[in-house]
């Protein structure tokens, strides 16, 4: 009988589910044939995949679609990369999360190197700004080192005394790049292909450079004027309504190639390429300890200092999401448009990739009531 009973309740579970993905699935379908998504999404509980769908496209000009394994520009969610790289050296006991800067370069001067700490650039506090100048902006296409991006970075004035406040800043991530690549003797890139993205098996995971011909690789789209910056800010709080045209024939016409406004090649404070599974991948790791022990990924993961929306550790954001805590990050460009999502109490990983302006929030909404309010 009783076995009988949860067979019962198994197939409706199932059903359940099966209709569940199905109306997300038309979900997306409407939001893409309306011009409104385009990219890439997946939903996984521990290493159980529940839904990915892609729609869109990723090249309008070469009429090729997304698909699931289309390479998504990550934006600032490539911070969390360099977050845990940071972690692996703090492990090894070549870092320390309270050292000063001047420790471990000597490029800034003294009242910034003395005072600034790596606990302060991962966290947002240390008065640092952004690396998009207008001096990087007129040169973009020629930066692809970590060092060549310091050098817009090491003029710079402190905005606030380190400490004193929170306030999102790009260049803060480039300096801990520079220090890995100091500390570990090792250039930042391979680094991160070394030791988080290599051992996991993230092979379509890189900092690909836009003047390379790189396979399944989606092109950006924005309505956003073309000689608009990269934005310094996370995408954590509810996203403004962009103003866009009414109709899917408007909209198409308006959304233009971002391709001028990236960098070369992206940097520690983001711009790696990566697909949902990777990226689930890198979520599982995290969940399991296998790049640092729990530890230091509780670390990396503990609400430090509060920013708009909520909380922010060292290089993730930390939420109370629809009652959830989630723990992750978003990242957002002309055209580049993304979620990282990680429900720890639930077990849930939810990624959003996207290679066109949209209402990421709202994508991430639904599926949130599709999946994990109902289970």
């Amino acid at each position: 009988m009783m076995n009988y009973l949860t067979l019962i309740v198994f197939s409706l579970c199932s059903l359940f589910q099966s209709n569940s993905q199905k109306g997300l699935s038309d979900y997306f379908d409407k939001l893409a044939a309306d011009a409104l998504f385009s990219g890439a999404a997946l939903v996984a509980k521990g290493d159980t995949l529940l839904f990915e769908k892609a729609c869109g496209m990723s090249d309008k000009d070469q009429n090729i679609p997304n698909n699931i394994d289309t390479k998504f520009n990550l934006g600032s969610i490539a911070k969390t990369f360099t977050a845990v790289a940071i972690a692996q050296l703090v492990e090894q006991g070549k870092l320390s999360f309270d050292d000063v800067i001047q420790k471990y370069i000597d490029v800034f001067p003294d009242e910034i190197a003395s005072k600034v700490t790596i606990h302060q650039l991962l966290t947002h506090t240390s008065g640092l700004g952004d690396i998009f100048t207008p001096a990087y902006m007129e040169r973009k296409d020629e930066v692809e080192t970590v060092e060549a991006f310091m050098s817009y970075v090491i003029n710079q004035p402190l905005r606030f005394e380190p400490g004193a406040q929170h306030q999102y800043s790009n260049a803060g991530f480039i300096v801990l790049g520079y220090i890995i690549e100091k500390v570990s003797g090792e250039n930042y890139y391979d680094y991160i292909r070394k030791h988080i993205t290599g051992p996991l098996g993230m092979n379509d995971t890189d900092f690909y450079k836009k003047s390379e011909q790189t396979p399944n690789l989606a092109r950006g789209y924005t309505y956003r004027s073309a000689s608009m910056q990269p934005q310094p800010q996370p995408q954590t709080q509810p996203q403004q309504r962009m103003l866009v045209p009414s109709t899917a024939e408007e909209r198409n016409a308006m959304l233009r190639d971002n391709f001028s406004t990236l960098p070369l090649v992206g940097n520690p404070s983001g711009g790696a390429y990566s697909t949902v599974r990777d990226m689930l991948k890198f979520s599982l790791a995290l969940n399991r300890n296998t790049l640092i022990s729990k530890e230091y990924t509780d670390m990396l993961t503990r609400g430090r200092v509060e920013s708009r929306m909520g909380m922010y550790g060292y290089g993730f954001e930390i939420l109370e999401d629809n009652g959830y805590r989630t723990v992750g990050h978003s990242g957002g460009a002309p055209g580049v448009n993304g979620l990282f999502r990680m429900l720890v109490d639930k077990g849930y990983t939810i990624v959003i990739l996207a290679n066109a302006d949209g209402a990421m929030r709202d994508l991430y909404q639904e599926i949130v009531s599709t999946f994990v309010s109902d289970f």
